[in-house]
């Protein structure tokens, strides 16, 4: 009985520490006064918009784009470590697009690169099912392509240029 007490009270505390959504975060700074930022503005927005597009477009090109080009996808049976290679590249893509928009969208510099990413990631979404049932979809992946270097060239107009590349990416991707 004690125990179910415990268990309620610690289950009622984290619930109540939760609490719930505000508009303004308060944090502290060094040395001053606690700092009030809107909710839906990123700090370094340009410096991880950078680092999410990056390992996006970076990883895409690795483990979809370039199997893709080589033929890697045209024969399922034999290459089903390319496909599963390739659905979860998909799915990592997403995720890093969708980071990369939230943090293009809190950017005045970045605004014309948050439709590129949703074209990038509507094509992650087509490739990912499509790779799911052993097959690959040509006009998802060049589209994909497509969008990316436009996101590429849109960023770089805008001050803040695309590294890809694939450091970041989980580990036997």
């Amino acid at each position: 009985m004690r125990r179910v007490v415990s268990l309620l009270l610690v289950s009622a505390l984290v619930v109540a520490g939760c609490g719930g959504k505000s508009n303004i975060s308060s944090s502290p700074s060094p040395g001053g006064p606690a700092v009030s930022t809107p909710a839906g503005k990123t700090s370094f927005a340009k410096t991880k918009f950078v680092l999410h597009s990056g390992l996006a477009f970076g990883v895409f090109h690795r483990w979809i784009y370039k199997p893709f080009k080589k033929g890697t996808f045209n024969h399922p049976l034999s290459h089903k470590l390319a496909f599963t290679k390739g659905l979860l590249a998909a799915g990592f893509v997403l995720h890093e697009v969708k980071l990369a928009r939230n943090d293009a969208r809190s950017s005045r510099f970045l605004s014309r690169v948050v439709l590129p990413l949703a074209s990038v990631a509507t094509a992650a979404l087509a490739i990912r099912s499509a790779l799911r049932h052993h097959r690959a979809d040509a006009p998802a992946i060049n589209g994909a392509e497509s969008s990316i270097s436009t996101a590429e060239a849109d960023s770089k107009a805008a001050g803040a240029p695309v590294t890809e590349t694939t450091a970041g990416a989980p580990a036997g991707l």
